[in-house]
């Protein structure tokens, strides 16, 4: 008998390379919550290295107090050498308790900023590649959506916007800070000595209340980590000359007061925003334009370094499009207008509001974008000459030693001819300057990279064009080097894979969710029909895998109004990770999902018919008998579980709804969020929260002078004719919001449940509070949208395969 011994070890050793190993099974939380991803992905200015961030599933991380910032606990380093001389080299924690994050790199490439996080530090190091040695400084540099933190001076120099010490960049700080200091305030309380109050004034006061530490801005030397401060203050966005020579930067300034008789933006400025230009050999410190409030996303260097370019109003003005003015910064400090001549600036404006100049420059020529309306625009030279603008999202690029116009199809001079097909990719650097190098990047640091036109890349505009290794279908081009494109990409069963595709071979160099190839993602099926004007629109359907053929199962109806799909939304296709109501978790269970396509009308936002236009898409799926149309439940997220419950309130078809974080009493979109009440340091944005309901997806007008609105269109005071069992969910530090309606439904006996999840915000991170939401909105569904669809086992899938080293293993065994 002691052959049976060796013969199982024998057969599960085997299991590992014999087809049909793996079984398939369909999309569930423990998947979701699984999840790994990949971040930044950056190539060295030398070509040597790849530098690659890899996030661990997300149900690993060792806290989850930093809430949507979670990931850079879980972030690794792997850098890669392009001629595989060197193996991998990875920054790494087992535990995930330490978080490694990519900076920029030198100007040679042999040295790299690197973040290390933890749950009590924040600090910034310098890498040697060549070594793998890193000098870890007493540095927490910021990180700011707003603008450049770390910028490389030279080979010996870096410039940092630092905090002080620890003190986490606010997008980390506000998953936890709300906690830590609503404890303080409950001790103050029990102990009966201190205050538990937070004083937060407005009017004349207003800047009375608490102000935060500032941060300052240094110069930081990366062989000996010596520190020499250049100034202080509230700085978030900084851009060094092309020289070296002088630095221009952003603060935060006073706070402002909205103006009472202008509707109310989102991104409407809360704080004015001033303009430093530091001499970084002298350390003179400039402010050239002190009566103006500067417009963000704009601190453009000419080529030469003799000029920067950037745009203000004057303070107190109400808004930028009508008084804004570009103005032009020399090396002696002072400002001059910009003269635009009977052109007038033309902004663009964000989803949320806020405005953007549009500029930068024709070699030592200043370059803006004027016009009277969207469809009227033109790139202004300062010598009165004008070129057309074909499209909102083209930008202005030094190729090859001429400027040109990065379009969807490639580069135009500003002629309007067209010089080569394709993109400009970088090597990865872009994003360091966060937001404004996606709206005004360096036109010199944009053309430094290559045209990439599928495998192809071009450096010159006369030179044949370089081809690599054929790129898959789904992967595309994120960085360019000497040696290639590294390309990232998701396959049809939502493995991400980063790659190098050079002349000879392909170099896989990262793959995450590799066991998603084991998962049955369910079927995704248009749905065509007419828009609220009659326009042709397709909406998309999630049906479950293995659903039996003569199978019409209920459907789930996913709704954000004022979002117009054009293709298959990434949040029922593979690979994507959405922790609230997600689709494919939903699908799993046997219930098809579908993403309506509701835009809003050419005459704005209108919910009033909400529950017609959807039934209209269920009624044309299920006259293709692809669901039940009779078995309808609705949700959505933020201003889609707003809406489901509006169109919840039109009509008694549907059998279930679920709503997470939204707004059924619309005043409440007014009120600080709970960061904000314990946090007065951080500044009071009451016009960006009651921008929403003004202007924003709301629309409503102002409170003050339209109340009647916000009561008209509250699912709350509509509540008598909300009759379909109600699930609502929400995170304690986002503002309270689904209380009232609950109470409501309580006090007329509905179907009803209220879950509020302590410790999260607007999107659920932990793990466990990801789990009990899908674990209850399943329940719901199958409590009163009536049992899924049935679903055929699934079987195995034939795994291993060549193709995939890492489903190989040895086949070994030994004798007891």
């Amino acid at each position: 008998m002691r052959q049976l011994p060796l013969m199982l070890a024998i057969a599960a050793s085997l299991a590992g390379v014999c087809p049909a190993s793996a079984q398939t099974h369909r999309f569930g939380v423990e998947d979701l919550i699984g999840r790994e991803g990949v971040g930044q992905v950056r190539t060295s200015p030398d070509g040597r290295w790849v530098v690659v961030e890899r996030q661990a599933a997300h149900n690993k991380a060792a806290t989850y107090r930093f809430q949507t910032m979670t990931y850079a606990l879980l972030t690794e380093l792997e850098i890669h050498a392009v001629d595989a001389a060197s193996p991998t080299r990875r920054f790494a924690a087992a535990g995930h308790d330490v978080g490694y994050l990519a900076g920029p790199f030198s100007p040679s490439g042999a040295r790299m900023v690197v973040i290390k996080v933890t749950e009590a530090t924040y600090r910034m190091g310098i890498l040697t590649l060549a070594t793998g040695d890193v000098q870890w400084l007493p540095i927490t540099p910021e990180q700011s959506q707003f603008g450049r933190s770390i910028a490389w001076r030279s080979e010996t120099e870096v410039a940092v916007i630092a905090r002080p010490l620890d003190d986490f960049p606010i997008q980390m700080r506000v998953g936890f800070q709300t906690q830590d200091r609503v404890e303080g305030l409950w001790r103050n309380a029990a102990s009966g000595h201190a205050s538990s109050g937070v004083y937060i004034p407005s009017g004349a006061t207003r800047d009375a209340r608490a102000q935060a530490l500032p941060s300052c801005l240094i110069l930081v030397n990366a062989e000996t980590g010596s520190q020499r401060v250049l100034a202080h203050g509230e700085w978030f966005d900084m851009a060094l000359s092309p020289d070296g020579r002088r630095l221009a930067a952003l603060s935060n300034g006073e706070d402002i007061q909205p103006a009472v008789d202008r509707p109310l933006l989102v991104g409407d400025p809360i704080r004015r925003r001033r303009l430093a230009v530091i001499d970084l050999d002298s350390g003179v410190v400039s402010d050239p334009l002190p009566g103006e409030d500067l417009a963000m996303y704009l601190l453009s260097w000419s080529p030469d370094s003799s000029r920067l370019l950037t745009f203000g109003r004057p303070y107190g003005s109400a808004d930028f499009d009508k008084d804004g003015r570009y103005w032009l910064i020399g090396r002696n400090g002072r400002a001059a207008r910009l003269d635009t001549g009977e052109d007038r600036p033309r902004l663009q404006r964000t989803w949320d509001g806020v405005a953007i100049p549009l500029a930068s420059w024709d070699g030592e020529r200043p370059l803006v974008q004027v016009g009277e309306t969207q469809q009227n625009r033109f790139w202004r030279r300062d010598d009165g000459a004008r070129f057309p603008v074909k499209e909102s999202g083209e930008r202005v690029a030094r190729f090859d030693g001429r400027t040109v116009l990065q379009r969807g199809d490639g580069l135009y001079a500003l002629s309007g001819a067209k010089i080569a097909s394709g993109r400009l990719v970088d090597a990865g650097q872009m994003f360091d300057g966060a937001n404004p190098a996606q709206w005004n990047p360096s036109p010199v640091l944009l053309g430094q990279g290559a045209v990439v036109d599928g495998p192809c890349i071009q450096t010159v505009v006369t030179a044949a064009p370089l081809c690599v290794s054929p790129i898959p279908e789904g992967e595309r081009a994120i960085a360019v080097m000497p040696a290639g494109i590294v390309t990232t990409g998701f396959d049809q069963h939502g493995v991400t894979t980063v790659r190098l595709h050079t002349l000879d071979e392909v170099q896989t160099l990262t793959t995450v969710n590799a066991a998603w190839r084991d998962v049955a993602w369910g079927r995704v099926e248009p749905v065509a029909h007419a828009g609220p004007e009659g326009q042709s629109l397709t909406s998309w359907l999630l049906l479950p895998a293995g659903m039996a053929v003569d199978e019409r199962p209920p459907v789930v109806v996913q709704i954000y109004p004022g979002r117009t799909l054009t293709a298959a939304p990434p949040t029922i296709l593979p690979g994507s990770r959405n922790p609230q109501n997600n689709p494919s978790v939903i699908a799993g269970a046997g219930y098809a999902v579908l993403i309506a396509n509701l835009p809003d009308p050419a005459s704005g936002p209108r919910l009033d018919d909400l529950a017609d236009r959807i039934f209209a898409i269920v009624e044309e799926a299920g006259r293709r008998g692809l669901i039940d149309p009779d078995r309808v439940a609705v949700t959505g997220h933020s201003y889609g579980a707003y809406a489901s419950l509006r169109a919840a309130t039109q009509s008694d078809r549907f059998k279930a709804v679920i709503a997470t974080s939204g707004y059924p009493e619309l005043t409440r979109s007014m009120e600080l969020p709970p960061f904000f009440r314990v946090s007065p340091e951080e500044g009071v944005p009451v016009g960006q929260m009651a921008g929403w309901g003004e202007t924003g997806q709301g629309g409503f007008g102002a409170f003050s002078t339209s109340p009647e609105n916000y009561v008209a269109q509250s699912p709350l005071f509509s509540v008598e004719r909300l009759r379909s069992p109600t699930l609502l969910a929400e995170g304690d530090q986002e503002n309270a919001r689904m209380g009232a309606l609950f109470s409501a439904l309580y006090r007329l006996n509905r179907e009803a449940a209220l879950v509020t999840y302590y410790g999260e915000g607007h999107v659920y991170e932990s793990p466990g509070n990801v789990r009990d939401l899908h674990a209850r909105i399943l329940d719901w569904l199958g409590r009163y949208l009536g049992p899924p669809a049935r679903l055929d086992p699934l079987g195995p899938t034939p795994h291993p395969d060549l193709e995939h080293a890492e489903q190989q293993r040895p086949v070994s065994a030994r004798a007891p």
